[in-house]
């Protein structure tokens, strides 16, 4: 079973709360706080790996490559994570063409390979 995440950030590191004791998250633990983040954005939405990056603490290109790796790409719905300026970026499973269809088929509006600001889950909005 996997030990409990801490919900929040303490010195930009995540903490994991293991044997009554706190310790620093290691990269199985990065890898699950991703895929528990990408889980729950809601369908027709879109993240971008910075707002996931900033939530966790670690560099959008760690979100990134954490995703790269994803085995279960509907399950976990890498799809609907975009780069800031919300251009699709890749997609593992065959490209950005991909990622563009998965997305419309989610109701999410694309347009010169941009997702439209409002699709933007509402934790991710600049304010």
């Amino acid at each position: 079973m996997y030990p409990e995440l801490v919900t929040g950030v303490f010195l930009s590191r995540l903490l994991v709360y293991e044997n009554k004791r706190l310790r620093p998250a290691r990269d199985k633990d990065l890898e699950e706080a991703v895929y528990i983040i990408v889980s729950s954005i809601p369908l027709g939405r879109v993240s971008t790996y910075n707002c996931i990056g900033r939530i966790l603490g670690i560099h959008p290109r760690k979100v990134a490559s954490i995703l790269r790796k994803n085995q279960y790409p509907i399950i976990i719905p890498c799809h609907r994570v975009v780069y800031s300026d919300l251009r699709l970026g890749g997609y593992s499973r065959g490209g950005s063409r991909v990622k563009e269809t998965l997305l419309r088929l989610e109701g999410v509006e694309v347009r010169n390979g941009r997702v439209l600001p409002d699709y933007l889950v509402d934790e991710c909005k600049p304010v």
